[in-house]
This record gives C-alpha cells, structure tokens and sequence, in this order.
C-alpha cells in the first residue's frame, strides 16, 4: 500500500498544511498544541494531529466550560485533540488510525490521561461517532478558536482499549467493523510503539 510513518513534529512543521486544509474550509487555526504528530506517506505529509494536556484550561473551555468542569469533577483526567488536517489524497482510514493510535499512546501512558476530547464541526459528529465511537457532551456552540460551530465529544481510554485488543491490527480482514480500529496497530505492538515515544519526547516507560 506504501510507506506510512509518524513522525514527532517540531517547531513550525507541518504548519502550511494545517493553515492550507484549515482556511481551505474558511477557519481559523487554534492556538498551538503541546505535542504535534505528522503522518508521512511516501515520504510526503499527508496529516497532523495536535494534543493539549489538562493543565485546568483547555481550548474546549471556551465554548464548553460547563461540561468540562462537570468532567473534572468527576476525576476525568483530560487530553485535547486539536489541529487534526489532512490532504484529501491520502489514505484516510490507515493514516487516521495510526496518528490516533500513536495520540491515545502518548496521553494515556504519559500524561495519565483517561479521556479524549475533540470538538468537531457537526457535520463530522456522525463520522466520529461511527468511526471512532466518540460520545457527543452538550449543544452545539461556536468555537470561537476557529470561527465555526463545534460540538464537543468525548473517547474513553479504557472503551478503546477493549477495541483496540478485539480489533486493533485486523485491517478489518472480513469486514466485522465499520470503525477505524481495525486500521491501528496491534496490542501486541504497543511495547515498541511506546518505546518510540519515549525515545523522542525523553520520558520513561513508567513516568
């Protein structure tokens, strides 16, 4: 199918695909993220995905502040995807599933986080909720970072992680799921996945 690899964008990089993608559909682009993947196909950018720890204040605060201190409250331990674009050549579903699979590996084992959080347009709820089993929390509001309206979802680690151990790997081999899950990685890879992490963010495999 090609060579895939996700790659640890610093600095600037990956940023003219993220204004390109993101003004191509009249938004505005949100403030940085603190950890940035790319997705290489062939040796070209085709990706990115951005992710915000918790530190008390999020992007989602902004339009959602309600519903994210309710979450907290509730011992919630929080990460923010952002910044996602892609270029329409690319291989959505094995590219989507690899940075979100890299993502999730980096929140949870890292930062400790055991819930995901995204705002989407709403036009792309249903593509979260089917792809990747998101729960959509409250009304939909403006997000005010990018200039257009957004709802808020949310993706619990653990729900994932059962996918991923019944799915992960499969590359949907008969056709069982409608989900992106059978486009990540296998469980059984996540030892080496993590070890590649730490070796460019610079933690332990037990911070």
């Amino acid at each position: 199918m090609g060579r895939l690899e996700i790659r640890a964008l610093m600095d600037d990089a990956g940023l003219d695909l993220m204004e390109r993608r993101y003004a191509s559909r009249g938004y505005k682009l949100t403030r940085p993220a603190d950890v940035t993947l790319g997705a290489y196909w062939e040796g070209r950018l085709v990706s990115t995905l951005g992710m915000r720890r918790d530190a008390g204040v999020l992007g989602a605060d902004q339009s959602f502040t309600d519903e994210l201190g309710r979450m907290r409250r509730q011992g919630w331990q929080l990460c923010e995807f952002t910044r996602l674009a892609a270029e329409p050549d690319s291989p959505s579903k094995l590219v989507l599933a690899s940075l979100f699979h890299f993502a999730y590996l980096h929140a949870f084992h890292h930062w400790k986080a055991n819930h995901l959080l995204i705002e989407v347009n709403p036009r792309h709820k249903a593509f979260y909720q089917r792809m990747l089993e998101f729960k959509t929390h409250g009304d939909e509001r403006l997000h005010r970072g990018v200039g257009a309206p957004a709802v808020l979802m949310s993706l619990s680690v653990q729900d994932g992680i059962q996918q991923l151990k019944r799915l992960g790997g499969t590359m949907n081999e008969g056709g069982r799921s409608r989900t992106l899950f059978p486009y990540f990685f296998k469980k059984s890879e996540e030892p080496e996945l993590l070890r590649r992490l730490a070796d460019v963010y610079g933690y332990g495999l037990n911070d």
